[in-house]
């Protein structure tokens, strides 16, 4: 702590948070801005020093990840059985459909068991750690299709993540128990009126849900299930597209149309909800021509808010590395991909969100193709 005070002097003079810290090396390295985080914290807190936002913004790490004033907490839901039948999809049991046990933020709902409490909590005690800011939280809830989990699950899921935010976590700071969840497992049944209370509590909450985002696929989404989101307070819908190709879909296996992807959008903007769409080339059938003409289809009468970019990755145990064994798909290259996402990318409209440009698997789990992430 020593030398995090000793370069935090340095940094309030007028020093770059990195040269401050080279100019107090450890003896395996440099310190950390972690440290530099915990230090401004016990001075502030002993009144040594004012609470300074600017200095706070040097000293955070990853400064860019709540540069918009939103932080986002990202939680999983349990393994939990898909209608979808995707063949470049993976499906490990400990794992809810589609995630990997060493994706980033898969490993924290794994560490945790998937308990949305203990995730929520531990997630705001490492962001506020690190310097950033939680007083607005965007609960980002991911695990496959939503809409496939049962109704008492889901409130359940949402309540108990209300829950984690409600706390008052500088009360509870260096106390055990703060990611103890006092439920040892789901209950079957949610008292009326328990989420809407906890809703109402978060209103005036320390750590505010600004926006509740789910996944889920274009052929769950009906009136009935827009109603049912709106209860629970979701704001945002991530959801499936990948391609605009009907035959590329069913050769894919992913049980909807592209007619069924515009009628969930024409319900999506009706009910008032923001909506990510994810598009993969390099599907099975997919051409490197096709896929550039793919994605200009977009843009016409579907229009996401938010787009994400989520290249065919080819993973072992999946149906499309049976195909790629039988020598009937062959995976992109980096310098493909990278030539295909520069020619599409300008094409996104100004009031489009580029939120993601190749998912973030790990590169060992990728059998042949783009490894980049």
């Amino acid at each position: 702590m020593r030398l995090a005070r000793l370069a935090l002097a340095e940094i309030r003079a007028g020093e770059e948070a990195l040269t401050a810290l080279k100019h107090h090396p450890t003896t395996d390295g440099y310190i950390g801005k972690y440290a530099l985080v915990a230090a401004y914290n016990e001075m502030v807190a002993s009144g040594e020093m004012m609470a300074d936002g600017e200095i706070l913004a040097r000293i955070r790490m990853k400064p860019v990840r709540t540069l918009s004033g939103v932080t986002t907490v990202t939680v999983l839901t349990k393994h939990y059985p898909c209608p979808g039948k995707c063949i470049f999809c993976p499906d490990d049991v400990r794992m809810p459909k589609s995630y990997l046990p060493d994706e980033p933020g898969a490993m924290r709902g794994l560490h945790h068991e998937f308990d949305p409490y203990a995730q929520v909590a531990a997630r705001l005690e490492a962001l506020q750690a690190v310097g950033h800011p939680t007083d607005k939280i965007e609960l980002l809830i991911l695990g496959g299709t939503w809409s496939a989990y049962r109704r008492d699950y889901q409130e359940w899921f949402v309540k108990r993540c209300f829950d984690a935010l409600n706390i008052n976590h500088e009360e509870h700071e260096g106390k055990n128990n703060i990611l103890k969840d006092p439920a040892d497992s789901v209950r079957s049944v949610i008292n009326p009126g328990d989420l809407v209370e906890a809703q109402e509590i978060n209103e005036t909450a320390a750590h505010r849900n600004v926006g509740l985002v789910i996944e889920t696929r274009p052929d769950e989404i009906t009136a009935g299930e827009l109603a049912w989101l709106r209860y629970l307070g979701v704001t945002k819908i991530q959801m499936g597209a990948q391609s605009l190709d009907d035959k590329i879909l069913a050769l894919n296996k992913r049980g909807h149309t592209v007619g069924e992807l515009r009628s969930a959008m024409s319900l999506l903007r009706a009910g008032g909800f923001k909506i990510v769409l994810h598009w993969m080339p390099n599907l099975l059938g997919a051409t490197l021509e096709s896929d550039r003409a793919d994605f200009l289809h977009l843009w016409d009468g579907i229009a996401p808010d938010e787009i994400k970019i989520y290249p065919t990755q080819l993973l072992a145990e999946t149906e499309l590395h049976e195909y790629w064994q039988r020598g009937e798909y062959k995976p992109y290259t980096t310098e493909e991909l990278i030539a295909l996402i520069a020619d599409v990318k300008p094409s996104i409209p100004r009031y489009c969100r580029a939120n993601r440009v190749i998912r973030d698997i790990p590169s060992p789990n990728v059998v042949e193709g783009n490894k980049r992430t």
